[in-house]
């Protein structure tokens, strides 16, 4: 689509024009104190609301006290519109967190997962990670966009995160001592057959064990998993 700049203008005076839900008004009220005209009435005269008044008789002095009073009025209720509107989210964050909902405190230095998105939106995402990491907090600016590096490499993340994709990272003592002690992580064979569990170090296989195929509820469609 090359001619895209030729819409710009009808796109901009469409967001210009819709009621925000937070203020109750249009960003064009806001800037100019009053309603728009519809486009089909641009060549029409513009109507004084005030009695009595009209553009031959008023005087300058008077149509830009009565204008400046009228922006005056309008920021007053769109100021108690804003803060209704952040009175109605604070309790809406307080509700969600009563009922348990999981809300976490996070700060810098901790260490974190991040919610991997592509599971949800990519085509055959669900066969990845739901979680990916972990990640340490290097800054929370004021939106609440956090800066990240990877634990492993200390590389720092290209893209600041929203902070409601991330989860406290906690450390298993088992996964830790195993680490410690050089285990790798447990390698599966490929004979179908007979499929067996290698804990290996340092190369070596040093424990195995046999994985039995088991058949799971109807409910779940009758598949298969794998029990040790």
């Amino acid at each position: 689509m090359s001619d895209w700049p030729d819409y710009l203008e009808e796109v901009a005076y469409s967001m210009r024009t819709q009621k925000q839900k937070s203020t109750g008004f249009t960003p064009y009220h806001l800037m100019f104190g009053c309603q728009h005209r519809p486009i089909d009435q641009d060549d029409m005269e513009l109507e004084v609301e005030e009695e009595g008044l009209s553009p031959a008789d008023e005087s300058t002095d008077t149509s830009c006290s009565l204008e400046g009073l009228k922006r005056q009025e309008v920021h007053i209720k769109r100021e108690e519109k804003v803060n209704a509107a952040q009175e109605k989210q604070t309790a809406d964050y307080n509700r969600r967190k009563k009922k348990g909902s999981k809300i976490y405190d996070l700060s810098v230095g901790m260490h974190v997962l991040q919610s991997n998105l592509r599971n949800e939106s990519r085509k055959g995402g669900k066969m990845e990670p739901k979680w990916t990491g972990p990640y340490k907090i290097l800054d929370i600016d004021c939106n609440q966009r956090v800066a990240l590096e990877t634990v492993k490499n200390g590389k720092k993340l290209n893209k600041r995160v929203s902070y409601n994709q991330l989860r406290p990272y906690l450390h298993s003592q088992l996964h830790d001592a195993r680490s410690a002690a050089g285990l790798e992580h447990g390698v599966v064979s490929t004979d179908t057959e007979n499929l067996t569990r290698h804990q290996v170090k340092d190369g070596r296989v040093i424990n195995s064990h046999p994985l039995l195929w088991t058949t799971m509820s109807p409910s779940c469609s009758g598949q298969s998993t794998l029990t040790e």
